[in-house]
């Protein structure tokens, strides 16, 4: 990547991933002399110790650092209330409750034309990807560099490699090509966890606090990690926030709707997990019709309508659509496995063996 790019771009998110890759980067910047760009997009809400990793990332190697802290205003889904279905992050006219204060040296206006825009999906507006999709696409002849392993899931593992690079007449599998002479690259796609953990020890890096806590409270290291407090994938660690920043949690109830909720059922089997099916309905198709019927938002209910309407009807997609309306994952970011219900092949099959 240094040999053939003149420009890199680095994201990092708070992680263990991405911390274990700025350091290497920026390790090898620095032999060369060279700088590149340790970039953020600021979702707001995050935890306090998120944001003292990404100052503690951004001033490794000072003289070897562009620094590239977006703070703008995007849409994130909060999953934890159907009234407030989106947080505008950093909005305008709302700074008196904003999580905390903009970095002095942070980027908070759009570095791209604005007249050359582009919105993925215009019914939900703005949002996280497409600053990142117009942020990468003002960019020429650029690496951007992530630190997605494929170890973590198959779609992680297509992702990376459905589309190699060629660098210098060699095709780069873990790349990906994109627009205007630029590429993804995913240095850390074979790592594992073990792997990750041993170079931040060795290393004797810091990292956030927040994996200290999760593993004292039990969890595996797959579950253990660290991101926005409100989106679809991580509400439950507003579980535990309380209890690991407060002071966070205090702010976050101010902020947006829905906080409470998610504290006192993220990891409730009948409610935002729909693991366990309420008492009061006979079938998780029943559920799910009454969820859509009950729905506050008309345009999102028209989204999830049209994508049901190419389902399977049957209890186990029923579920996962259940899932989706309690989360209000109109983007569709726990994709339903449309298939029919296995356990219904299980006991078919038993049936006609017995």
């Amino acid at each position: 990547m240094f040999d053939n790019y003149e420009n890199i771009h680095v994201s990092v998110s708070g992680g263990k991933d991405s911390t274990v890759l700025a350091h290497l980067m920026l390790t090898e910047a620095h032999k060369r002399n060279r700088k590149i760009g340790i970039f953020f997009l600021d979702e707001e809400v995050v935890y306090d110790s998120t944001v003292q990793q990404i100052k503690y990332l951004m001033n490794l190697y000072p003289e070897n650092t562009i620094k590239l802290w977006y703070q703008l205003e995007f849409n994130l889904t909060n999953s934890t209330s159907l009234k407030e279905s989106q947080l505008i992050c950093w909005e305008k006219g709302k700074h008196k409750i904003w999580m905390r204060s903009k970095e002095p040296d942070s980027i908070q206006h759009p570095s791209w034309d604005r007249s050359k825009e582009t919105i993925r999906d215009k019914n939900k507006g703005f949002g996280f990807y497409d600053a990142i999709d117009n942020i990468q696409n003002s960019r020429e002849n650029t690496a951007f560099v992530v630190g997605l392993r494929a170890t973590e899931s198959p779609n992680r593992w297509r992702a990376v490699a459905k589309n190699p690079v060629d660098v210098s007449g060699t095709d780069v599998y873990w790349g990906t090509k994109m627009k205007h002479g630029n590429a993804s690259f995913y240095p850390l796609y074979d790592w594992n966890f073990h792997d990750i953990w041993k170079y931040i020890y060795d290393e004797k890096l810091r990292y956030s606090k927040i994996y200290d806590y999760q593993f004292k409270k039990g969890m595996g290291l797959q579950e253990i990690r660290v991101s926005s407090l409100i989106h679809e994938k991580s509400f439950k660690s507003l579980v535990e926030l309380p209890e690991f920043e407060p002071k966070t949690y205090d702010k976050l109830l101010k902020r947006i709707n829905g906080i409470s909720i998610g504290n006192l059922y993220g990891k409730d089997s009948k409610m935002l997990r729909a693991r366990k099916l309420p008492k009061n309905y006979k079938s998780w198709s029943e559920y799910r019709d009454f969820l859509l019927e009950t729905y506050p938002d008309k345009d999102k209910k028209e989204i999830f309508e049209k994508r049901y309407s190419g389902h399977l009807n049957n209890n186990y997609v029923a579920r996962q659509q259940c899932r989706q309306l309690i989360l209000n994952d109109y983007e569709n970011n726990l994709p339903v496995d449309n298939k029919p219900d296995p356990r219904e092949e299980t006991i078919k099959k038993w049936r006609e063996l017995l």
